[in-house]
């Protein structure tokens, strides 16, 4: 049971990370393609909350709150599925953490940016 449950965690984290890369384009794109939806404050919000929470963690040393539950539950569990190694292998890179301080401060200053050249709407327009 645990290892499902550490295999939802996964994905989960996984479709997050996919969240947060793909803002990075989606939003100047969507932005010259008039799409209304990439200017909702919620979504964008949640994006800039999210690269800037990463980065924080990462300057100050702390593991994602996802990875350190994967690892309680993965605990005993040796084996791993097709899906769970191969996510693996995308979310966990075997990189200096400088790598990903500068990588995430990147992020977060190229996120800002584009609140300023790309602005979300003030106010939900659906």
């Amino acid at each position: 049971m645990n290892s499902l449950i550490s295999d939802v965690v996964l994905v989960f984290h996984f479709i997050i990370i996919i969240f947060i890369c793909t803002g990075f384009f989606i939003v100047p794109i969507g932005y010259k393609m008039k799409w209304v939806w990439l200017s909702n404050l919620k979504l964008r919000s949640t994006h800039l909350g999210l690269i800037c929470f990463i980065t924080i963690e990462t300057m100050i040393g702390m593991t994602c709150p996802l990875t350190l539950i994967e690892n309680a539950l993965n605990e005993n569990h040796y084996s791993q599925s097709f899906i769970k190694y191969w996510i693996s292998k995308i979310v966990y890179w075997d990189l200096p953490a400088a790598f990903f301080v500068t990588l995430y401060l990147l992020c977060t200053i190229w996120t800002v940016l584009m609140w300023r050249i790309f602005p979300p709407a003030k106010k939900h327009k659906f």
